[in-house]
C-alpha cells in the first residue's frame, strides 16, 4: 500500500528540518563485530488457546504477505495484499540495535536478508500510518535526530548512494548540487519513504563512516527500521565490506521472555574461515554454494540469496519436485532463496501440495485437525492426544551432496487447547493467497521459523553458505 495522498507533499515539507553538518569521518580497524540479536513476539491475551492460534493465523498470514512482495517487488498492486490480516511484526522477527550519528543514537532495526537498504524512522515528524498496533506505542517511537548529529550530511543527486534507492534505470535531471531525490520502498503489506544521508555508524570496535542510510519521513504499517542484509549495494555487509556474517536464531516461544543470540560480522578474509571446521553438538557444518542470481531477472531479484536445492525428503523419500521450481530460471522464476523476514516457509502451490500430501500419507495414522486448520490457516493438522507422536524427518538436499535436516519443532508446531499440546500443524505455507502472480519470483522461501536452532554462516567472499544444527542461545 501507497503512503496516503499527501505523504509525498510532506515529504518535501520535511526536507527543510534535516539541518545538517559535515565533520572528519573515522574508521575502523577491528575486522569481527559482533551484536546482539533478539526476537519480536506477540503480545500475550487472557486466553492462552486463542491467543496461540491468532498468533499462528497472525504469523501465516504475514508470511504470505511478505512472499507477495518477494515475489512482486515492484507490482504492488494486487487486492490480495490488503485481503491478508497483518502482524506487527511482518517484515521479520530478529531485530538487532544500531547506532548511528556523532554522538551515537541506538535505534532498534528488523534484520532482513531480503532485502538491502538500512532505513530508520527519522525526524521528530516522522509518521507511520495504519501503524496502530496491539504492542507497538506510536508516540514512542524511537527516531533518528539528524540535527543532533555532527557527522551527518545530505546525499547528492549524482552520488553512486543515490543510484542504490533511484534504481540504475531511473535518470533524474541532477546539476550536481541538488540532494538524491526522495525514496519510496515497498514491502508486502507497507512502504516507507524518505531521504537519503549519510552518517558514522557507530560500533564499540570502531565507527564506520559516510554509511548510507534512510532517513525515512513517511510509513505506513512499518513500526520499525528495516536494516537489509541482501546482495543489494545498499545493504549493511555490503556498505561496511563484511566478507562473511553468521547467525543462530533462538527458537520463536510465542510468549514474552527476552531471548537473543548473536550476529556476528565478519570484515577481514583472513578470519573468514575461523568456523570451517568448528563443531556444536557434535553437528559439523556443511556447505553449499550460493545460486548465481538470475541476470536477466528483476532488479529487486538480484538482491536475494538463492540457494542450490536439489531435492527435498520427508521420512527418507524423495518428493517428486520439478526442476522448475528447485531450479531458478533466466528470469528469476523458480528456485529458493532463504530469508530473514519471512516467518514460515512458503512454497508456490505445486511443491506445496506435494510436500503437504507426502505428510499426511507417511501420518495416516492420525485424525486430521481439520477445525485447527480453519483457525490457524496451517494443514495439515493432526489430532495426536494422548498419543507419542512421531515425525517423518523433512530435509533440505543441495547440490553437491549438503543437506540439511530440520529439527521437528522447525516444521511442526503444537496448536492445542488451553495449552493442551494435542494437535499439530505443519508449519509451512502456500504461495497460493497471492492470486495469478504466485509462480512470479522464487517457489520457495525458507523462512525464519525454519532456521531455529541452526547456525547459519552466509560466506559472501567465496559465494557459499555454511550451517549446521544446534541450540541457539
Amino acid at each position: 500500500m501507497a503512503p496516503p495522498p499527501s505523504s509525498s507533499l510532506s515529504i518535501v515539507n520535511l526536507l527543510t528540518i534535516l539541518c545538517i553538518c559535515i565533520s572528519t569521518p573515522s574508521s575502523s580497524s577491528h575486522t569481527t563485530l559482533t551484536l546482539s540479536l533478539t526476537h519480536h513476539i506477540t503480545p500475550k491475551t487472557n486466553n492462552q488457546s486463542s491467543h496461540l492460534k491468532h498468533t499462528i493465523n497472525s504469523l501465516a498470514s504475514s508470511s504470505i504477505t511478505r512472499a507477495h512482495y518477494l515475489k512482486n517487488p515492484n507490482n504492488n498492486t494486487s487486492s490480495s495484499s490488503t485481503q491478508i490480516p497483518l502482524f506487527p511484526r511482518s517484515y521479520g522477527a530478529y531485530s538487532i540495535s544500531l547506532s548511528f550519528g556523532s554522538p551515537p543514537q541506538k535505534l532498534p532495526f528488523l534484520m532482513d536478508t531480503g532485502s538491502s537498504l538500512v532505513w530508520s524512522p527519522c525526524t521528530n515528524n516522522y509518521r507511520c500510518y495504519d501503524c496502530r498496533f496491539s504492542d507497538v506505542n506510536q508516540t514512542n517511537t524511537p527516531k533518528f535526530i539528524p540535527n543532533r548529529s555532527s557527522s551527518a550530511k545530505m546525499i547528492g543527486c549524482n552520488s553512486k548512494e543515490c543510484g542504490w534507492v533511484s534504481g540504475s534505470s531511473q535518470q533524474t535531471p541532477c546539476n550536481g548540487n541538488e540532494s538524491c531525490p526522495a525514496y519510496t520502498i515497498q514491502y508486502g503489506s507497507g512502504s516507507t519513504s524518505g531521504f537519503l544521508i549519510s552518517d558514522t555508524l557507530d560500533f564499540p570496535e570502531g565507527d564506520v563512516s559516510d554509511f548510507a542510510v534512510g532517513c525515512s519521513i513517511v510509513s505506513t504499517r512499518q513500526p520499525s527500521g528495516i536494516a537489509g542484509f541482501g546482495r543489494g549495494s545498499s545493504s549493511l555487509p555490503n556498505q561496511m565490506g563484511v566478507k562473511k556474517f553468521s547467525y543462530c536464531l533462538v527458537s520463536h516461544r510465542f510468549d514474552d521472555a527476552p531471548v537473543s543470540s548473536e550476529l556476528v560480522l565478519v570484515r577481514n578474509s583472513t578470519n573468514s574461515t575461523n568456523s570451517t571446521n568448528s563443531t556444536a553438538g557434535g553437528s559439523e557444518m556443511s556447505y553449499t554454494n550460493f545460486q548465481k542470481n538470475p541476470m536477466n531477472s528483476s532488479e529487486a531479484f538480484q538482491e536475494y540469496y538463492y540457494v542450490n536445492l536439489r531435492e527435498i525428503t520427508i521420512g527418507g523419500k524423495s518428493v517428486n519436485i520439478s526442476n522448475e521450481y528447485l531450479v531458478p530460471g533466466a528470469d528469476g522464476n523458480g528456485g529458493a532463496i532463504i530469508d530473514s523476514g519471512t516467518t514460515f516457509t512458503v512454497m508456490d502451490n505445486v511443491p506445496y501440495d506435494l510436500v503437504a500430501r507426502e505428510f499426511e500419507n507417511q501420518m495416516s495414522e492420525y485424525k486430521r485437525a481439520v477445525d485447527v486448520e480453519s483457525e490457524t490457516g496451517l494443514r495439515p493438522c493432526f489430532d495426536v492426544t494422548g498419543k507419542s507422536a512421531e515425525l517423518p524427518e523433512f530435509t533440505f538436499h543441495f547440490v553437491g551432496g549438503a543437506k540439511l535436516s530440520l529439527p521437528v519443532a522447525d516444521y511442526f508446531s503444537f496448536v492445542g487447547d488451553d495449552g493442551d499440546d494435542g494437535v499439530l500443524c505443519m508449519t509451512i505455507v502456500s504461495s497460493n493467497l497471492i492470486g495469478s502472480n504466485s509462480s512470479i519470483g522464487p517457489s520457495i522461501i525458507v523462512g525464519n521459523y525454519q532456521q531455529q536452532d541452526i547456525y547459519f554462516e552466509y560466506d559472501l567472499e567465496n559465494g557459499v553458505l555454511g550451517f549446521r544444527k544446534q541450540i541457539c542461545k
